[in-house]
């Protein structure tokens, strides 16, 4: 941890303003501090800086399937692959932000998982704080050792230990539908974004009502499921219907037991036909069996449309920009303005 980040940081109790209460001998401001404790100014609450990583968990326990949702992203993103040549590309898609919107930026990566997008924004040239819940974040840190621009946090992105309006611009990929409530961590998030500044989040997919399904934006040389949208909404209720039944039995399971059931599913991966009864076809194993584990094995996951992610953007004071495009299964995205 580095000072800097002081400055950003709250209590995820009482919102108070966080000081250092015990804190190595730094020769130089800009050095990072691996171990320490800091204290809320309000309610007087201590937190640990441990691997310089500053631990700032509400003080309220998260619950069992909280706690083993935890786990499996710790389990998942400690054996992930690791950054891979087509983030950049991912990530500008996905996000729908202007590659010259990250220069010079403070920038929330809220659930961050190994950092692979957090490099991303770097490589951008922002600022980056990377919040998540997961042991994954071991590897920010290490990362963070070299680059004074790269910051870890642990915390809750239901109480998310940070000042409000004070990011230019956030974003979430894939993540807050893993939390006890989806909406209630969108409205966190969104609350520490500054005026004018940008949010980008995207959620699980569901087919929802076929009226709102017939909508979804497509990515370009989807021709086909355009003129095929009402079997497309049955072939997506059809393996949600899969999926819950799957999860029924692999969220109860222990983790470890969880990830050696999913290599036979990454073989089917691979098996033309066979592939869409999976949860991952990306080419590479490794990355395949981890998209598969990430979609089994956490308790929570929530599945929502886009109706619901841009009312609640409107909600939150934001004005909707763009959409996510995508492929047959649904993929609610959004990139929004806050208002003054």
């Amino acid at each position: 941890m580095r000072l800097f980040l002081l400055g950003l940081l709250a209590c995820p109790d009482c919102g108070g303003d966080i000081a250092f209460a015990r804190l190595e001998i730094l020769s130089r401001p800009e050095e990072n501090v691996e171990s320490g404790v800091l204290v809320c100014r309000g309610c007087r609450r201590e937190f640990l800086i441990e691997g310089g990583i500053p631990r700032l968990r509400p003080r309220a326990p998260a619950g069992a399937r909280a706690e083993k949702t935890r786990r499996a992203f710790g389990w998942e993103w400690l054996r992930y692959p690791g950054s891979r040549p087509g983030d950049e590309a991912v990530f500008l898609e996905e996000t729908m932000i202007p590659r010259a919107a990250f220069s010079g930026k403070l920038v929330l990566d809220a659930g961050c998982g190994m950092g692979r997008y957090s490099a991303v924004a770097r490589s951008l040239g922002a600022e980056v704080v990377a919040v998540d819940m997961s042991e994954s974040l071991l590897r920010v840190a290490q990362a963070a050792r070299a680059d004074a621009k790269l910051h870890p946090v642990e915390g809750d992105l239901l109480r998310p230990p940070f000042k409000k309006g004070i990011f230019d611009l956030a974003y979430s990929q894939g993540v807050l539908h893993h939390t006890t409530d989806t909406r209630a961590a969108f409205m966190a998030v969104a609350a520490l974004v500054k005026p004018d500044g940008f949010l980008s989040v995207w959620l699980y997919g569901k087919a929802g009502r076929f009226s709102e399904f017939a909508t979804n934006p497509l990515r370009p040389g989807r021709a086909r499921l355009a003129a095929h949208r009402r079997l497309a909404w049955w072939i997506v209720l059809v393996r949600q219907a899969f999926s819950d039944f799957v999860r029924f039995f692999t969220t109860r399971l222990p983790v470890p037991l969880v990830y050696a059931l999913c290599y036979p599913l990454t073989v089917l991966g691979a098996v033309p036909g066979l592939k869409y009864l999976t949860f991952s076809v990306d080419p590479d194993f490794q990355a395949r069996l981890i998209e598969n584990f990430d979609w089994v094995s956490p308790p929570y996951q929530w599945h929502h449309t886009k109706e619901e992610l841009a009312a609640w953007f409107r909600q939150a004071g934001y004005v909707p920009l763009s959409l996510l495009a995508h492929g047959l299964v649904p993929k609610p995205g959004m990139l929004g303005r806050r208002g003054r």
